[in-house]
């Protein structure tokens, strides 16, 4: 079972490696832009649809 800290989107925050932010681009027909929402580093990715391995 993968996990959040596994990827390569998740980025952990200085003050605290246990949690982090998934960041994500994308792209629209006007513009590219990232998005990024609050993860734990042990949150379960397993049926996380945009996954990439380190």
């Amino acid at each position: 079972m993968p996990k959040c800290e596994e990827c390569r989107k998740f980025f952990s925050l200085e003050e605290d490696p246990k949690k982090g932010d998934c960041v994500q681009r994308v792209v629209d027909p006007r513009q590219a832009y990232y998005k990024a929402k609050p993860v734990t580093a042990e949150k379960d990715a397993a049926k996380c649809e945009s996954f990439e391995k380190k």
